[in-house]
């Protein structure tokens, strides 16, 4: 038997059958790492599992995870819970203070949602409020009107937009006519922001937001997998155009060097157009300014490729010269403008990708790298290359 004790958020990824373990242990577990960690995890048991241990947990927290698996992940549906303190808008100060105090002292809350006789919310109380009026005071007369009410189906990044800068610690979630059908407390909504934004590096690489360090090796291969085979087919292309161009290569070894120069800094300058346009697109929708950033990534790569490609050309030129090549100037000149055209178009690349993937329908940060890497490879070799055939070697 493993011991029981051991199980914590920092280690729990050691194990990979939670069936070990005890209810109460679980739920100590559970109860300790942020909700929508909780719900993923509960996901991959298996349903009797589930069904059994949801049956064992304290009725506030079943109650709360039940309803929350019944959405789909990413939804403020998923994130909600039951509403521990409704009350109907003719009830009185004093039938409130009656009604929470029958609440379990383990169930978090801040405000006691207001509903008119439908069950449509017309109002929050705000605790504090209650001091100051008399006991037979209709909460209907000191609630806090028209709040925030969120959907159930709404995505909760599009949520957190929402509700960013606004220090509300709850919002009453709704149907389509307006019925109270639970509470997402805003703490929640914070976490979910938390792990997707902490999940695009590994999405821009090629890796599975569902993948952690709890996932199995088999997981992880099925997760990571197609997207190396992608890549590698992306790498082949990249190296059939340096193999297209292999008679110039022999001729001008020196070319070679400069081969891994051109790719890794194109491949750097569209690496931080992408992760600027990934991160913009986090925050919200960028389509009314990708003109303006285009137009911005051609400055920049031009002033970057100026720069890194005149170090380069002087360092060509150099080179060219001690070995008495009589191309010394072509090869400085043809190094710059390769530099150049590198750097403008990786910029580009690296605003364009993701936002070419969203229109698609894809995850805009899914793989994006992949793409990039490819992209800026076959420009920033395949220009230096064509441009030494066709000014020197064709000359």
């Amino acid at each position: 038997m493993l011991s029981i004790e051991a199980l914590s958020k920092d280690n729990y990824h050691r194990y990979e059958d939670f069936s070990v373990f005890p209810t109460d242990q679980l739920v100590r577990f559970f109860t300790s790492i942020p909700k929508i960690k909780t719900l993923n995890i509960l996901r991959g048991f298996e349903q009797d599992f589930i069904l059994n241990f949801l049956d064992d947990c304290p009725d506030h927290l079943s109650e709360q995870w039940k309803m929350s698996l019944k959405f789909k992940p990413g939804s403020v549906g998923e994130l909600m819970h039951p509403s521990p303190l409704v009350l109907n808008e003719n009830k009185t100060i004093e039938d409130a203070i009656i009604k929470l105090k029958k609440i379990h002292k383990d169930k978090h809350f801040t405000y006691g949602i207001i509903v008119d006789d439908a069950n449509r919310v017309t109002g929050v109380l705000v605790f504090k409020d209650v001091f100051y009026y008399e006991p037979s005071t209709a909460v209907k007369d000191i609630c806090f009107k028209n709040p925030i009410l969120l959907k159930a189906a709404d995505d909760v990044l599009e949520t957190f937009r929402k509700v960013a800068g606004k220090q509300i610690p709850e919002f009453p979630v709704v149907d389509d006519s307006g019925k109270l059908i639970g509470t997402l407390t805003g703490s929640h909504v914070n976490d979910a922001h938390g792990l997707q934004i902490s999940a695009q590096s590994s999405l821009m690489v090629g890796a599975s937001p569902e993948e952690g360090l709890d996932s199995s090796v088999a997981k992880c291969v099925n997760l990571r997998g197609p997207w190396l085979l992608v890549n590698l087919v992306t790498a082949f292309v990249a190296g059939g155009v340096v193999g297209a161009f292999q008679d110039t290569i022999d001729q001008i070894v020196l070319l070679a060097m400069f081969l891994p120069i051109l790719a890794g800094q194109s491949g750097n300058t569209g690496a931080q157009s992408l992760a600027v346009l990934i991160r913009e697109m986090t925050l919200g929708d960028v389509s009314a300014k990708i003109s303006k950033q285009l137009a911005k990534e051609s400055i920049l790569g031009l002033v970057h490729g100026l720069v890194t490609g005149a170090i380069c050309a002087g360092v060509m030129y150099m080179l060219a010269t001690q070995q008495n090549n009589p191309h010394a100037m072509a090869l400085a000149i043809i190094i710059l403008v390769s530099m150049i055209a590198s750097c403008i178009v990786s910029g580009l690349m690296g605003a364009f990708v993701p936002v070419f993937l969203k229109r698609c329908g894809a995850d805009p940060a899914a793989a994006s790298s992949i793409f990039l890497t490819t992209g800026t490879d076959v420009v920033s070799m395949g220009v230096m290359l064509f441009l030494a055939t066709k000014f020197i070697i064709n000359a």
